[in-house]
């Protein structure tokens, strides 16, 4: 066994002779005892960082002796991708995530100046899951050694070969190994009833919320210049398992706002604590696993349906078999441990609610939380159902849009309360609700998006910049603190806008044209003007000059070359995107294929052109959203405050 195994299997002993000592530490409150918990922490932390550190050495010395990197990397391969093949597979990502949870064990620890039970047992129970996920590392073990050495690595898919696989998976990674520690503060909290816990939830859980929405927007852009990937966002099954954890995190940060304020959601807290971590597992493993089909998977498939395919991996794969238990087990100790903890308060008097009370901001921010895990809800039924088949993306569409008003009529509710009569503002949202209704019931196509949702647009961007508008002459601290979250819910209604945008009035055309050509797509006149081959040392470069026309003045908004390679031995094709971004659309042109003519034929291509209208306010969205978040984060961090008022004086 090589040094490098070793520490694979080094990391499960280092944990559980950490748990000794911290359960003994909790048990007598011990200073030995709690020394030695917090040197083994370290030590555990430094054998990952070691490991980590010798893994990403082997990709980039592309040492073809670990089966993991010749499945990964090869020689041809710049710097940037070998760090990429790090990730690239099960092996690399699960030691990142283990990697990431005791890093946050020991940042927590260090972080939380409060001695106390709570902090203890969030510390045991994140060690007992980092436990299970290096014992599943013992299964996918990235320094495994091929039998026989190949002469060359596989390398990265084609589609991978992207900056965005730089960046990407580290930060879902990341984020992920800091729900781990979310989870076993919440169960902490079940067991201690100690409310230190939402400080644990004002660190992490906001920092994991930027990293998910961070790696939501990159993943995002990067399917949206990748041919094949279906746009920003398609609701393939490996996108929608990622927004299932981002959707958990956000009604847990809600939850916790209400929490801090007043004593409730004690329950619902840890669930949704729960559900996020659950949710994680169920995203970074079972969609890899090739349970579901995805354009975004690479792993070959048994044949059958996904239930077939869950018994096959099941059966064959016992990496996938432990986070599969590691499901169930999380799924039944927060339910035992909530079980416990339930007391259902005494009946009180009924007494009768006037309008102002059942609209009153306690109701209203209670019914904004439960909207949003009925949209979690939803989503997630439909994620299921899509395992047995393909579901069009208008199934999403149609089905989660109710509860999207529905949200948007709460928090347009909630908002106005301080500023107009319940009545006035009751009158504002039933005309967004009937015109939104008579729209996307008499519109056709996609286009019924567009007008459901221009009313909640006006309404709630209203909304918006009225409560912002009242903080404005306050000092800089409590502006920013007021305007923090509220930028956040602005960039998030951006994101929607601009997806309602680009979908419902988003235009598609394709067309097949001789050299020399033109035809009409959609508003565009398009031109062919000359093919080309180009033969390389391994591949056939074709290309098409072409000039995209407006109709509505006749001036020529692209005239450039269009390209699509196809790889001399193995026939695959690769094509070139043409992006070009407007403030008001972005034209999205493809080269699908391309024949060069011969002496008796001419010559032909065929072209896609996609006009994608208001696209720019999605990506002003998603910078909004982190950048509130970020801004709610640094106001409330005790340095952050202090140089804001220093600055303000």
């Amino acid at each position: 066994m090589n040094f490098d195994e070793i520490l694979i299997y080094l990391n499960p002993l280092l944990i559980i002779a950490a748990l000794y000592f911290g359960y003994k530490n909790l048990r007598n409150t011990n200073e030995l005892d709690k020394r030695n918990f917090d040197s083994l922490l370290y030590s555990i932390l430094g054998v990952h960082s070691i490991s980590l550190i010798i893994l990403i050495y082997y990709f980039l010395k592309t040492d073809l002796r670990l089966a993991y990197v010749s499945d990964y990397s090869s020689e041809e391969l710049s710097i940037g991708y070998k760090l990429a093949g790090v990730w690239a597979g099960r092996d690399g990502t699960l030691l990142i995530w283990s990697w990431a949870t005791i890093a946050s064990i020991v940042t927590e620890r260090k972080l939380c100046n409060k001695e106390d039970s709570q902090k203890e047992i969030t510390s045991l129970i994140a060690c007992i899951l980092l436990l299970a996920l290096t014992i599943i590392q013992l299964y996918i073990n990235p320094f495994e050694r091929n039998e026989i050495t190949p002469d060359f690595g596989t390398g990265l898919n084609p589609l991978l070969l992207s900056p965005y696989m730089i960046i990407h998976p580290p930060i879902v990674f990341l984020s992920y190994g800091m729900i781990v520690l979310l989870y076993s503060s919440g169960m902490a909290y079940l067991i201690t009833k100690n409310k230190n816990w939402n400080d644990t939830i004002k660190r992490w859980g906001r920092a994991s919320w930027i990293g998910m929405s961070l790696a939501l927007v990159l993943g995002g852009y990067w399917a949206y210049v990748t041919l094949g990937w279906g746009g920003y966002w398609a609701w393939d099954p490996v996108e929608t398992a990622g927004l299932l954890p981002w959707l958990a995190m956000t009604s847990l940060l809600h939850t916790s706002v209400m929490s801090r304020r007043k004593n409730n959601y004690a329950i619902l807290g840890p669930l949704l604590a729960m559900l996020s971590f659950v949710l994680v597992l169920l995203e970074s493993f079972v969609t890899r696993g090739g349970i579901w089909s995805s354009v975004h998977s690479f792993i070959v498939e048994d044949t059958g349906g996904a239930w077939s395919r869950l018994g096959y991996v099941l059966e064959n794969d016992i990496s996938v078999r432990g986070f599969f238990i590691l499901m169930i087990l999380s799924f039944a100790l927060t339910i035992g441990l909530i079980w416990l903890n339930y007391n259902p308060t005494k009946e009180e008097k009924v007494r009768k609610e006037t309008k102002d009370d059942l609209f009153s901001e306690d109701n209203t921010f209670f019914a904004a939380i439960y909207t949003q895990l009925l949209i979690l809800t939803v989503t997630l039924v439909l994620l299921f159902v899509r395992a047995n088949g393909y579901l069009e993306p208008e199934v999403f569409e149609i089905r989660l849009a109710p509860f999207v008003v529905v949200l948007a009529a709460i928090f347009t509710i909630h908002t106005l309360r301080p500023f107009m009569e319940l009545q006035n503002i009751l009158i504002l949202v039933g005309f967004g609700l009937v015109f939104s209704l008579i729209y996307a019931l008499t519109s056709e196509g996609r286009s019924w998006m567009v007008g459901a949702m221009i009313p909640w647009a006006f309404i709630c961007g209203f909304s918006i910049f009225r409560y912002m508008w009242k903080y404005r002459t306050k000092k800089l601290l409590p502006m920013l603190r007021a305007w923090g979250p509220y930028t956040a819910h602005l960039g998030i209604m951006l994101i929607l806008v601009g997806y309602c945008f680009s979908y419902g009035l988003g235009t598609e055309t394709s067309v097949t044209l001789d050299e020399g050509g033109r035809a009409s797509v959609g508003n565009f006149i398009l031109e062919l003007d000359e093919i080309a081959m180009e033969p390389n040392q391994d591949e056939i470069k074709l290309t098409a000059s072409i000039k995209l026309i407006e109709k509505s003045n006749n001036k020529i908004i692209i005239e450039d070359i269009i390209s699509k390679a196809i790889h001399s031995e193995t026939n695959e094709e690769t094509t070139q995107i043409y992006l070009q971004h407007d403030l008001h659309r972005d034209l999205y042109i493809t080269l699908n294929s391309a024949i060069p003519g011969g002496s008796e034929s001419d010559s032909t291509a065929t072209i896609t052109v996609r006009e994608i209208p208001g696209i720019i306010l999605v990506w002003i969205g998603a910078v909004l959203t982190i950048v509130g978040m970020l801004l709610t984060m640094f106001t409330e961090w005790s340095p952050g405050r202090k140089w804001l008022r220093a600055l303000a004086k």
